[in-house]
């Protein structure tokens, strides 16, 4: 199968205009729908259809439109990789971390980098485990910073630190300073992450194995590190990470409340899939965070199954 071939038929298939892709690939018309015959012909199928006045991918033109993007998408990274290799430490890294992670790892992990491979950059997506895991399967990232969790897919799994999710709400809330049952805190609305997220699938949980109300969820949101103020305003309850309430920004405005039954351990390092090439650049990233961890407490190891 010619490469260029391919590559017009997914140009086209993109915007479903034979016009319209030729202008963008800088061709005429009739070369692109030459192009496209050709393809049809090798393969003995047709790729696209008649639909009114516009076009349509037929079965087999939807099946090599998606394997079509993967296969640019695959070519794009190992390209990419390939330029990075002459480069040495140098080069770019796809990172996802956690929010909690943003607050207690992340600034001391830059500042190491910066001082040793100033060269290498960071491409940050900040996220819960079910958006990083996601992007890490379909290689839009290269690591996972957070918490470690089971997976699907064969992972690489490395703990860096502890952690300990407990529920945390404004000092002015009316269960503060004071312990809590869990049919007390099901009286009140919470702000949780969505439920395809392992921190609140793990709280759901405990509630409802107790006979209690599950949370009461008035607000959803994607990354509960980053809107500490949102919490102390909206009067809700939340479940947020120990070593986030320790900083500055959360201390002065919540506290945590006190329930033994609510306290999620947990372990963070750094996710990889098994059969990933990692490049010099994220290899000294993975070992600048293992360092970071060292110095918490815990050896990093490699692991396969968190839980």
């Amino acid at each position: 199968m010619n490469n260029r071939d391919l590559d017009y038929f997914v140009a086209a298939a993109q915007i479903m205009n034979l016009g319209l892709a030729s202008q963008n690939l800088n061709i005429t018309q009739p070369a692109l729908s030459k192009s496209i015959s050709r393809l049809e012909k090798e393969l003995g199928v047709k790729l696209f259809k008649r639909a009114g006045r516009g076009l349509e991918l037929t079965e087999a033109g939807r099946l090599l439109y998606q394997r079509g993007l993967s296969l640019q998408s695959a070519y794009n990274e190992t390209t990419t990789v390939i330029k990075e290799l002459s480069r040495g430490t140098g080069g770019i890294v796809r990172m996802g971390i956690s929010g909690s992670a943003t607050q207690f790892l992340l600034p001391e992990m830059c500042k190491v980098l910066q001082s040793e491979v100033p060269n290498v950059k960071l491409e940050i997506q900040i996220g819960m485990n079910d958006v990083l895991y996601h992007q890490l399967e379909r290689h839009a990232l290269d690591i996972v910073i957070g918490p470690l969790i089971n997976y699907e897919r064969a992972l690489v799994q490395l703990p860096v630190t502890a952690d300990r999710v407990v529920v945390a709400a404004s000092r002015s809330h009316p269960l503060a300073g004071k312990p809590a049952s869990l049919h007390d805190l099901s009286r009140y609305g919470w702000i949780l992450p969505a439920k395809t997220v392992s921190m609140r699938q793990w709280l759901d949980r405990v509630f409802y194995e107790n006979n209690c109300p599950v949370p009461d969820v008035k607000i959803e949101i994607s990354s509960l590190a980053a809107v500490p103020g949102l919490i102390a305003k909206s009067g809700l309850l939340s479940f947020l990470s120990e070593n986030s309430l320790k900083e500055e920004e959360f201390a002065s405005r919540l506290i945590r409340i006190d329930n033994d039954q609510l306290i999620m351990e947990r372990r963070v390092g750094i996710t990889y899939l098994e059969d990933a090439f990692l490049t010099p650049a994220t290899q000294k990233v993975v070992e600048v965070t293992q360092i970071l961890g060292q110095k918490m407490g815990i050896t990093p190891r490699r692991h396969n199954d968190p839980q």
